[in-house]
């Protein structure tokens, strides 16, 4: 995994590789949550997203990008593959968030904020529309090296995408 603080906690987790999408922008100390398009590739989940699939292990270094902040994907669909861990598994997860995270918020369903362009992605602490996460914890409870704007969380089971076979 490119983060060394950002990602799955369990240590074994399981994942499937999928085929990625093209041009598609992982930063590395952000949320990484995808869907997966009708086409069967793994595309970045953007805010506005009311389902996903789950979280990507992004790949170090940059791909087919130039800034270290961000691996990018190939410019033709399916070159690249990359390890999704499914929802489905029930993983929680340490991940950035928007904003200082209180013990008020723990088990509030929130959303993520997410733009395909090699910005910071995060979870969106304080909105509940789309509630793709349930938080389950401030990250400085969990995790010796979170900071106050680290978040536990799962992904919602109400809020995940059903995979087609393609």
């Amino acid at each position: 995994m490119a983060s060394p603080k950002y990602g799955c906690l369990d240590p074994r987790a399981r994942s499937k590789e999928y085929p990625v999408e093209a041009s598609q922008y992982f930063y590395h100390n952000g949320v990484n949550a995808v869907v997966i398009n009708p086409d069967g590739y793994a595309q970045l989940a953007l805010t506005a997203d009311q389902k996903i699939s789950g979280i990507a292990v992004v790949p170090g270094g940059m791909g087919a990008g130039t800034n270290p902040l961000y691996w990018l994907s190939s410019a033709t669909a399916g070159e690249d593959k990359i390890p999704v861990i499914l929802a489905v598994d029930k993983y929680s997860f340490l991940l950035p968030a928007d904003d200082t995270v209180t013990a008020a918020m723990k088990g509030n369903a929130c959303d993520m904020l997410a733009i395909n362009n090699g910005t910071a992605t995060t979870v969106d602490v304080g909105t509940g529309t789309q509630d793709v996460f349930t938080i389950q914890d401030l990250g400085v409870n969990v995790c010796g090296w979170a900071s106050a704007t680290d978040v536990v969380v799962k992904i919602n089971l109400n809020e995940i995408q059903i995979i087609q076979s393609t």
